[in-house]
């Protein structure tokens, strides 16, 4: 953009001098003989009596007539060419007085040579460089507003990664909630694994617990029914033993 701006200086200030060159330059306007060919140049007049005294600048505006030949005696076919008109040169005549020339539009004549030159005139000049100044001005407001355009982009841009980066913030937090919550879920089910295997060992020894159980209340029934057949044979025997003994001692006593 800096480069854009001193290409744009530059060309102003060479239009600013070509413009002061071209208006020194057309000072020295040439004149026409009106006497000798007939040529005449267009200013404007009128003056009243209120314009007397005032500045007045000699144009820079001269109209040239084409004639059928090389000389003022010749007819017009063209009153006049205006100052700048670019025309196809073909030569002189009459001793370079005269030069044989032909308008884009195709009418071909001669004028005096004086009037010919092969620089570009200082006016066409200004006015191409006047042109390209307003070209460089429209290239410049069309870049300006790319750059604005692009300093908009930008500031979204730099909104968007903005909110991007709180987002970025915020998902982290989010992971880390959840690695957190993970690593206690992995922690926990560690846990329940070790006590879901000390509740099977548990269980297990439980299991054996109700089976030695069993078995022990199996032979305390075995005991009890032994026992109870042990009284029972106790019974009888002592419902046989004690009634002979009895019987036995009193025939023992009778005897005495």
């Amino acid at each position: 953009m800096t480069n854009l701006m001193r290409w744009t200086a530059t060309i102003v200030l060479g239009f600013l001098a070509m413009t002061v060159s071209a208006q020194q330059g057309n000072n020295t306007q040439l004149t026409q003989d009106t006497s000798q060919d007939g040529d005449f140049s267009t200013t404007q007049t009128g003056e009243s009596d209120s314009e007397l005294g005032e500045s007045r600048y000699i144009t820079d505006l001269i109209y040239t007539p084409i004639r059928t030949g090389p000389g003022g005696d010749y007819r017009i076919v063209n009153k006049g060419l205006p100052s700048g008109t670019e025309v196809t040169y073909f030569g002189t005549a009459e001793g370079g007085v005269w030069a044989e020339v032909e308008t884009k539009g195709g009418t071909r004549g001669y004028l005096r040579a004086q009037y010919l030159q092969t620089a570009i005139p200082r006016a066409k000049q200004v006015n191409s460089l006047e042109t390209q100044l307003k070209n460089a001005l429209a290239k410049v407001a069309q870049l300006q507003a790319q750059l604005d355009a692009s300093v908009e982009e930008l500031s979204s841009a730099n909104e968007d990664r903005g909110t991007a980066t709180r987002d970025l913030e915020a998902t982290q937090q989010e992971l880390a909630e959840i690695k957190r919550i993970s690593a206690n879920a992995i922690q926990l089910d560690k846990l329940t694994g070790e006590l879901t295997s000390k509740l099977e060992d548990v269980n297990a020894r439980n299991d054996l617990l109700k089976l030695e159980n069993t078995r022990l209340e199996g032979r305390v029934a075995s005991n009890q029914r032994l026992e109870g057949v042990l009284a029972v044979l106790a019974g009888i025997f002592l419902a046989l033993v004690i009634p002979r003994l009895t019987v036995k001692r009193r025939r023992n006593d009778g005897w005495r």
